[in-house]
Formats: structure tokens, C-alpha cells, sequence
């Protein structure tokens, strides 16, 4: 018997969940499969869970700090996971997550109007950002090859040329591709926005998540554009705590850092949740939660290769590439014919799964959806069952 049995199945309908009771989403039908928003249908680890039971057990929750050791914690995680020394004065947090944190930097870092360079596709909620504050998104398309998706330099450097931005805001491993960047496309790019005075912010909330024998490689450990790289990590998709809203920040520019911290207190931010607080120390320092840690990721490389394996021999028209890290899939569904509403209408109404749309992560793109694999191995077949009959009927019509 394994340590952790992540095939249990958990139901977490009735729970308020943002991924399993948004039924406005399922076009009333019965027995849909959300596998949509990044969270995950697995339990947490057990060391974090006692840890909020034994607060809760205190009875008292009122205003929190991050603990004395919280530094120590998050420097030991970086060594042990990346090989990586931070200096404790680059070390901060944002209660709310990782959203809010850039937010907070592109309005230190940017006015309205200003250009923003971003890799496409992307995450909805970093695009939305820019958007949503009145940047002009300066979209840098990912070149997809039969390798796999690449950055493309002549074209960020043409699009540096044209546009003049003192910012790019990127995911590493990037959401939806799953790519995970290697150290040479790091110092590449680093090398370019060193060159034009870029500020680089990296959301790598899925970090945690990489596959063998892929290796991620913060951006603050690129040594060329070093002051001017900031990572944003959080636990979040780590060990499925998106609920408890954490985040930390990695600045090395000490001004800037000040600055982030100013706004905070501003908004009344340089408090942290209870839970938030002991869950993070619980889970970065303690053995048990690192050994789930590696499960959970040795379990969704199955998942992502069984998936990838079955769409591209078994579903004819849809194709896919096995991602690098993150347990997100980004489905082709070009050559199936279906498209943007329709895609979405079928794959509800015909195959009841409920996937993420493309626009959510390329403006204008109606080809493709993705697909959240934080689920059982039963789950992940039964989406492949329900998927292959659905496409097999409409291409038999």
C-alpha cells in the first residue's frame, strides 16, 4: 500500500467549490466532468492539514504575522529544490496570491497605456491584468515546432524594437503549454530585456510541478538581468491550497522591494491569514509534505502521458503535446472543424466535460481548450472514454 492514495476519489460537490459548483457552466446538463479551473481533487498533505486542526482547536484566529522562521523556511525550500541561494532581503509575500502581487508590481512598474510584453498563450488572469489596467498587451507569440512550443528571439526582439516596453510578464512553466524553459531560453531572453531594460515578472506557481527529466530553473537564479527579475511562487498548485490565497515574492532590486512593501501596508496587505501562515510553514519545512509533494507529481506524469498517448492515437481530428510540468493539457481541436461556442457547446452537451476555452489564454483563439488532469487516473479515463465517443459520433455524422 502506498503512502499517499491519490486514486481515492473525493467529492467535493456541496463544498462551495469554484471547479466543481459553478453548475451555470455545465448548460444544464446532468454529469458533467469540470475539469477546467487549476486546482486539484486530491487530499492535502496530512502535516498541514493537523496543523490548521490544532489552530482551529485554539480557538482564537485574530490578526496574523508571518513566524519568525518563515524566512529560513522558504530559503531552505529554494536550496533544496533548485539549488538555490536567496538572500532573505529578497524575500517577501503577498496574502492574497500571486494576481494581486503583479498587479501590485505593474502599477509601481508601469502608467496606463504603457506597453507590456507577454509570451502567448498565457494565463487568463496575467493578460486580464494588463488589460484590465489599461496596458497595452504586447502579445509575443510561442512558435509551435515539431519539437514543441519555443520562444521565438527575432521576434522579441522586433517586438522590443517596435513597442519600447520596460516590462514582460511571463509563466514559467507556461500556462497552457506546459512548457518548461530551459536554462539557455532563460538566459536568452534574460540577455534581451538586460539589453533594453526590462523588468521581467515570472509567475511560477506551477513550478513545483515539472516532470523528469525537465528541470525548472527560477528566474532569479539567471544571473544575467538579475536585479531586474522577479519571481512570484505560491503553494497554491503545489499542494492544492488555492483556497487559502498565498504568495511569495522573490525582489532582488532592494528600491523596488521597498516600494512592493509600501503598497502593501497601503492596503493594509503587510498582515497575512491565519491559515495562510501555518499552512506555508507547514508545508515548506515539513519532510512528509515534500515526500507528497513527489507522489503527487510521479502520479500526474501518468495521468499527462496516459492522456497524451490516448488523444493522439484514439481521437481522431484532436491532437496534443505530453506537457513538461503543470498537469494542464492543451488540446488542438483544429482539425475536428468545431469551433469557439460550438467546440465549448459539444464538449459539454455531447461528451459532458467542461474544459477551459482558448480565448482564455490567446485572444481570439477558438481552435483550442484546456484540459485540468489534478484528477484520479479514473477520472482521466473516463474524460477519454466520454471524449472519443463524442468525436467518433460527430465525425461519423
Amino acid at each position: 500500500m502506498t503512502k499517499f492514495n491519490f486514486d481515492a476519489p473525493v467529492d467535493r460537490r456541496g463544498t462551495l467549490s469554484y471547479k466543481w459548483d459553478s453548475e451555470a457552466r455545465f448548460l444544464g446538463e446532468a454529469d458533467v466532468l469540470p475539469m477546467w479551473v487549476a486546482d486539484m481533487d486530491f487530499r492535502c498533505p496530512g502535516p498541514m492539514l493537523e496543523a490548521l486542526q490544532a489552530r482551529i482547536e485554539h480557538g482564537v484566529l485574530g490578526y496574523t504575522k508571518r513566524g519568525d522562521g518563515y524566512l529560513d523556511i522558504m530559503q531552505g525550500w529554494f536550496r533544496r529544490r533548485y539549488g538555490w541561494e536567496v538572500d532573505p532581503a529578497w524575500i517577501g509575500w503577498c496574502p492574497p496570491g500571486v494576481i494581486p502581487a503583479v498587479v501590485i508590481l505593474l502599477d509601481i512598474l508601469t502608467k496606463p497605456g504603457d506597453p507590456v510584453l507577454m509570451p502567448m498563450p498565457n494565463y487568463d488572469a496575467l493578460y486580464g491584468a494588463v488589460l484590465n489596467m489599461g496596458r497595452e498587451l504586447i502579445e509575443w507569440p510561442l512558435l509551435e515546432t515539431e519539437q514543441g512550443f519555443r520562444m521565438d528571439f527575432p521576434k522579441l526582439e522586433a517586438l522590443i524594437a517596435e513597442h519600447e516596453p520596460g516590462v514582460m510578464v511571463a509563466a514559467s512553466p507556461n500556462n497552457p503549454t506546459g512548457r518548461v524553459w530551459t536554462v539557455d531560453e532563460l538566459e536568452e531572453m534574460c540577455a534581451l530585456c538586460a539589453r533594453y531594460g526590462i523588468t521581467v515578472i515570472s509567475d511560477e506557481a506551477h513550478c513545483d510541478l515539472v516532470f523528469e527529466p525537465n528541470v525548472h530553473t527560477p528566474l532569479g537564479k539567471i544571473e544575467v538581468n538579475q536585479k531586474n527579475n522577479i519571481v512570484l511562487m505560491s503553494p497554491n498548485k503545489t499542494f492544492n491550497v488555492g483556497g487559502l490565497m498565498t504568495a511569495s515574492v522573490i525582489i532582488p532590486d532592494a528600491d523596488l522591494m521597498a516600494e512592493y512593501r509600501r503598497v502593501l501596508n497601503t492596503w493594509a496587505m503587510n498582515l497575512d491569514t491565519t491559515f495562510g501562515t501555518i499552512a506555508v510553514e507547514a508545508l515548506y519545512s515539513h519532510p512528509v509534505c515534500e515526500e507528497w509533494l513527489d507522489a503527487v507529481v510521479a502520479y500526474l506524469k501518468r495521468n499527462v502521458e496516459y492522456v497524451t498517448e490516448f488523444v493522439n492515437g484514439q481521437i481522431e481530428g484532436v491532437r496534443t503535446r505530453c506537457p513538461e510540468g503543470t498537469y494542464l493539457m492543451w488540446l488542438d481541436f483544429t482539425d475536428t472543424g468545431l469551433r469557439g461556442r460550438e467546440l465549448k457547446e459539444f464538449l459539454v452537451k455531447k461528451a459532458h466535460l467542461d474544459l477551459s476555452d482558448g480565448s482564455e489564454f490567446a485572444p481570439g483563439n477558438d481552435t483550442h481548450m484546456r484540459m485540468n488532469l489534478g484528477c484520479t487516473y479514473a477520472t482521466a479515463q473516463e474524460a477519454m472514454r466520454r471524449l472519443k465517443t463524442a468525436i467518433d459520433a460527430h465525425r461519423s455524422r
